[in-house]
């Protein structure tokens, strides 16, 4: 039997283009400075390449190596893991911006799990990522709009 579930942000939407958003998507080290779910990210971007994610979930501060799946300026950037073989458990994070107009897109970042251990997954770690995802959406939003590109 196959488990699959989608902890997904609230869709934001952001009064700043989605050109500036990415940017700020993208200058990982500038994470530390807005980002309260995801602090840092060590990458170089290329499909298939390793990205060491530092995460805060509650009160606690985990370092999850996963690898980039999609680069798509402006609009996707992913990135996932597996933990043993791909029944057991995957996961695949899409964060995605859609333009609404020249100076205006919307945000909106899930995180898809497959596999045996998916439900136990959800269960201790559904509600803090979604939690972390809503504020990293918030706080994505209050950093572009307020003019930062990085």
């Amino acid at each position: 039997m196959m488990f699959r579930h989608v902890v997904s942000s609230d869709a934001v939407e952001i009064e700043a283009p989605a050109g500036r958003v990415w940017a700020i998507l993208v200058d990982t080290p500038g994470y530390a400075r807005w980002n309260p779910f995801t602090t840092r990210v060590d990458t170089n971007f290329e499909i298939g390449a390793p990205v060491d994610l530092y995460v805060t979930l509650g009160p606690l501060n985990l370092k999850q190596p996963e690898r980039i799946k999609a680069v798509e300026p402006p609009h996707l950037l992913a990135w996932g893991m597996t933990m043993g073989p791909p029944w057991l458990l995957s996961a695949r994070r899409d964060q995605r911006l859609e333009a609404l107009g020249e100076a205006r897109c919307r945000y909106i970042t899930t995180d898809t799990f497959n596999g045996l251990l998916t439900p136990l997954v959800v269960l201790l770690f559904g509600g803090p990522i979604r939690r972390g995802f809503n504020a990293m959406a918030l706080a994505l939003k209050q950093r572009a709009e307020a003019g930062a590109t990085q």
